[in-house]
């Protein structure tokens, strides 16, 4: 009983956190190179005009920013997911918003794209990124009390704790 309940703890705490997570979008212009790389593993929405899509022999579509290094990358395996067509022919000359996961290919910042729900066509006149509004103040976290010789710790107690659970009863 105690495991599911710590079980179900966690997840309670680790659906809270993705919560938190999905709830802030980072934008990032295509052409900015160096941000984007920094980016790598996160999950952003990358912003720009296209050019120069193509399709290599393979089937491969690929779609490249104007004035920058990112692009889009589409495998022949996911082609079947576009029933209004190729990403290279859909996308190219466009301004686009894309949101997805940053990786890293031969030194250049790109995106797996998988679905069209990843991208977005701007309208020519759309300003994007949106503005942010103005976040409310987040209140201050609560003090702690003071820490005074007769509640701290002593250096030889820390070293002497045991760990919440004693692993010996699981590990025999």
């Amino acid at each position: 009983m105690k495991i599911s309940l710590c079980f179900s703890g966690l997840l309670a705490a680790f659906a809270v956190t993705c919560a938190h997570a999905d709830s802030s979008v980072i934008y990032i212009a295509a052409t900015e190179t160096e941000e984007l790389k920094a980016k790598d593993g996160q999950r952003v929405t990358v912003y720009g005009e296209t050019s120069g899509a193509g399709k290599s022999s393979s089937g491969t579509n690929f779609v490249n920013f104007k004035e920058g290094e990112f692009y889009l990358v589409t495998f022949k395996t996911d082609l079947n997911l576009f029933p209004n067509g190729e990403p290279a022919d859909l996308y190219d000359g466009k301004r686009i918003a894309v949101t997805g996961v940053m990786s890293i290919y031969r030194g250049k910042p790109q995106f797996k794209l998988t679905s069209p729900e990843q991208v977005r066509v701007l309208e020519a006149d759309e300003e994007f990124p949106p503005k942010q509004e103005e976040m409310e103040e987040a209140p201050e976290p609560e003090a702690k009390p003071e820490a005074t010789p007769e509640t701290e710790p002593k250096p030889e107690e820390e070293a002497k704790r045991k760990p919440p659970v004693d692993p010996s009863e699981y590990f025999k």
